[in-house]
């Protein structure tokens, strides 16, 4: 897909300008044990502008230079490395197959920077590459020394490249939309194969094993992120990845799991009875949490902010969870005191893309970013109910936001007085009724706003009641064969 990448430099020089200059390094391999190597994965910036995945590589932009804007430094051909490690693009491979319009081996880099430096007021480069950053940093003390002798313009400034680069990456091209389209497409197919697999007695990794072979089998290559299959209280757990408990007769089972399509990650959880039958609790939350997503969802309309399915989701699960005897005040007090994040206590929407927790800022000048057509985010709220016989809570009328907003503005002495209300709260204990414990549930899909309002990438997997269940009693596409 060479289009999309150049589309991508083009984007980012018209940023950078006639007077800057942006590197971006590749990733770097990285040992697990002895001397075997973690499966290497590219950085997400680098093959959003260059789609090379070969590690120990630098993009250079430097828009009108002469001899063009796209430089690419990568390692050389080398027949001993080949043979052990797999063959490299090399320097002609970077201008023939990803079109550079200069390329050179890396070991140039510092000469042949330097002269790419001319000319230029500043660097945007993102600090945080252990084998790059001392090189960056030294090259800027040598344009110092030569501008001092020359008189000639050199670049006295670094600035962060990973604004402008999140900036662009928010907004997916048509293209793009395909490929995330496609992860989700797959992705779903795995999660409902995992679904008809699942049953008693079986291990959680087994369950991740069936769904993560229909990824491989359609064409991904790996997994968005380590998957999550938490059977039982272990779904009470936000980041379980274990996944290895032997799930029993009667348990939820939660899998937040999603595959790659093009280095693009779907973000999909869905919450299951394992025998096919939801208990009259296990619906209960899961109605909760099923109604919530829904409100969530068709809040999420151009002009909207990023934040607002997330209100959607608070007012909703308190609610349900006060209907239910979980909180011990209303809804209105439940909400302003944060009670609900007894039970709630994670965001509902991140960006998706790239990266299944995607580049963008959630916040602009101060407020929730407003939604545009072509990007992007999750909508996951989740109810977790762990085994405590009681929770505690504090009785004090505030709300987070605000004083998070006060903070902001002014600093310590906001900080000081919220910690002092806190500390002086009176504390209510309230039990948990012991039929809601051990319940954990998210639900979540994946959208994309556009013209006519949304689009749910992820709705190929069901989210009714009957349909999970019906699907749950299905009989397994592996077992088949």
């Amino acid at each position: 897909m060479p289009d999309r990448f150049q589309s991508h430099r083009h984007a980012l020089a018209a940023r950078v300008g006639p007077n800057g200059i942006a590197i971006v390094p590749a990733a770097t391999e990285t040992i697990r044990n002895g001397d075997v190597t973690h499966e290497f994965r590219q950085d997400s910036d680098f093959s959003y502008l260059t789609g090379f995945h070969e590690p120990e590589a630098v993009a250079v932009l430097v828009p009108g230079h002469p001899d063009g804007d796209y430089h690419l430094f990568v390692r050389p051909r080398d027949r001993d490395q080949e043979i052990w490690n797999g063959s490299r693009a090399g320097v002609d491979g970077a201008r023939e197959r990803f079109q550079a319009d200069k390329a050179y081996d890396v070991g140039q880099i510092d000469s042949a920077l330097t002269g790419l430096l001319l000319g230029r007021e500043i660097i945007h480069y993102r600090v945080g590459n252990a084998a790059l950053d001392s090189r960056v940093v030294g090259l800027v003390g040598k344009a110092r020394n030569y501008h001092a002798r020359t008189g000639k313009t050199m670049p006295w400034t670094i600035s962060d490249l990973a604004p402008l680069l999140a900036d662009l990456r928010l907004r997916k091209s048509p293209s793009e939309i395909e490929s995330l389209r496609a992860a989700c497409e797959l992705s779903a197919e795995g999660h409902r194969e995992a679904i008809r697999f699942a049953r008693p007695g079986l291990y959680e990794y087994q369950v991740q094993a069936a769904m993560e072979y229909v990824w491989r089998e359609g064409g991904s290559r790996r997994n968005g992120y380590p998957s999550i299959v938490a059977s039982g209280v272990n779904a009470c757990i936000l980041h379980y990845v274990e996944n290895d408990r032997e799930i029993e007769d009667g348990d939820l089972v939660l899998i937040d799991a999603a595959c790659e399509i093009d280095y693009f990650s779907s973000d999909i959880t869905r919450t299951f009875p394992v025998n096919g039958r939801f208990t009259a609790p296990q619906r209960a939350i899961y109605e909760i949490v099923l109604a919530a997503q829904r409100a969530s969802i068709a809040a999420a309309q151009p002009g909207a902010t990023i934040r607002t399915p997330h209100e959607a989701s608070i007012r909703i699960i308190t609610e349900g969870l006060v209907e239910f005897g979980l909180l011990p005040l209303g809804v209105d007090d439940s909400i302003a005191m944060n009670h609900y994040r007894e039970f709630f206590m994670h965001g509902t929407s991140h960006w998706l893309g790239l990266d299944v927790h995607d580049a963008g800022t959630y916040r602009v000048e101060g407020k929730p970013r407003v939604l545009e057509t072509a990007m992007s985010f999750t909508v996951e709220p989740g109810v977790y109910i762990d085994q405590r016989e009681e929770i505690e809570v504090p009785r004090l009328e505030y709300d987070l936001d605000e004083w998070l907003e006060r903070t902001l503005v002014e600093g310590p002495s906001a900080r000081k007085e919220l910690d002092k209300l806190k500390e002086e709260a009176e504390k209510l204990r309230h039990p948990i009724p012991e039929e809601f414990r051990g319940i954990g549930v998210r639900i979540e899909d994946d959208i994309l706003i556009n013209e006519d309002g949304h689009e749910n990438l992820s709705r190929l997997v069901p989210t009714d009641i009957d349909d999970i269940e019906a699907l749950a009693k299905e009989q397994s596409w592996l077992m088949r064969v």
